[in-house]
């Protein structure tokens, strides 16, 4: 057992508590840190609000550190506190995957505020397809100066990592860029999925989740569900989010109230997929959307828009073009009318090399090279 003195030291930065793929990628490299004895500091930028990390409490070796406030920039403030004491600690490992998040700690430590023997930043999304104007600027400017400072920048996908060198060859050219695939945490996988649900009242259904934002593709979801020739197949959507109110509006306009759960929120998502007859991911754009790997894991019907690079290799799923209601119509009903058992073999050899193990071995022979 490692002596309680000398345990290695890994800092995760992130917004805040809730559970999106960013955030789901940082809590696994979290709990992988945790299992090998290492002290894991989790800085939070805003104050604790969803209990999203809560569920790892009984590792003795974990430390929250939450904001103090329910704005980021606000929070930048504890931040800096909090790491001015962590500063006096050696790190071994800093992990971030959100663009404000890597810039930020990049400078920090160019001016010496945090020090670490490896900085792994990850990117999340497409920024450069995403923003525009002044956003797209302030996002320049933190590749600029801050992303020098990365020991590896983990890309999701080839697209990802030839946009960035397109846009920003110089400071691309400093770092090292690496397309290393999302993970999953098989032993969060098979506890997850033996949780039991009651999906009774649903009868059958397709289920889709994530965040309701314009960007998941939720409108042309609900407008191709609509078009479905069985009426008594109900679409239910698991996540909160800022289009909650016009994604409701528009199942009223489809007259489908009866149809469409909104589920808000939802601790496991894992029996919901289980459970369901098709799960769908509807996105318009992703860096690439984890919950397509969650959703493999539990059932062999997924379907999937191409909203990221790479999609069209993934073996055994239906995909379809993005922001295209006709297409995304057409290839439930031809998911809902194919037998995919033959499905579940090729979707678990699939999985199987893309462990959280696998991932964060290939991560640290990169960093030892």
């Amino acid at each position: 057992m490692t002596n309680f003195l000398n345990r290695p030291k890994t800092l995760i930065v992130v917004p805040n508590d809730a559970l999106g793929g960013a955030e789901q990628y940082l809590k696994m490299v979290a709990r992988y840190y945790l299992d090998r004895e290492y002290e894991v500091y989790v800085v939070f930028l805003k104050r604790k609000r969803h209990n999203g990390w809560e569920d790892l409490d009984h590792f003795q070796n974990l430390y929250l550190l939450y904001g103090a406030y329910d704005s980021e920039l606000k929070g930048l403030t504890s931040f800096f506190g909090e790491l001015r004491k962590l500063k006096r600690k050696k790190l071994r490992y800093i992990f971030t995957s959100h663009v404000h998040l890597t810039g930020v700690m990049g400078i920090l430590r160019k001016i010496g505020l945090v020090k670490a023997d490896f900085f792994v930043g990850r990117e999340s999304t497409v920024i450069f397809d995403r923003f525009n104007g002044i956003k797209r600027q302030a996002f320049k400017s933190l590749y600029v100066f801050g992303y020098p400072q990365v020991d590896l920048l983990i890309c999701q996908t080839d697209f990802m990592r030839e946009q960035l060198i397109r846009v920003l060859p110089k400071s691309m050219n400093k770092i090292r860029i690496m397309v290393i695939p999302n993970p999953i945490d098989p032993d969060i996988v098979e506890k997850q999925s033996r949780e039991e649900i009651d999906t009774s009242s649903f009868g059958n259904y397709i289920v889709s989740a994530g965040r309701l934002i314009h960007l998941k593709g939720y409108d042309l979801l609900i407008r191709a569900f609509s078009k479905l020739p069985d009426k008594s197949l109900k679409l239910v959507i698991l996540g909160e989010g800022d289009e909650r109110l016009v994604l409701e509006e528009l199942v009223q306009k489809e007259k489908l109230e009866h149809r469409v759960i909104f589920m808000g929120l939802v601790d496991n998502v894992y029996p919901y997929f289980k459970n369901a007859t098709a799960c769908v991911v509807s996105s318009r754009i992703e860096g690439f959307p984890n919950v397509l790997l969650q959703m493999m894991s539990q059932n062999s019907k997924v379907i999937s828009t191409l909203c990221a690079g790479g999609m069209e290799v993934i073996p055994g799923i239906f995909t379809c073009s993005t922001e295209d209601i006709a297409a995304l119509y057409n290839t439930l009903d031809e998911a809902l009318n194919t037998n995919t058992e033959d499905r579940r073999a090729m979707f678990d050899i699939f999985l199987k090399k893309r462990t959280i193990y696998n991932f964060i071995g290939t991560v640290e022979d990169i960093l030892s090279d």
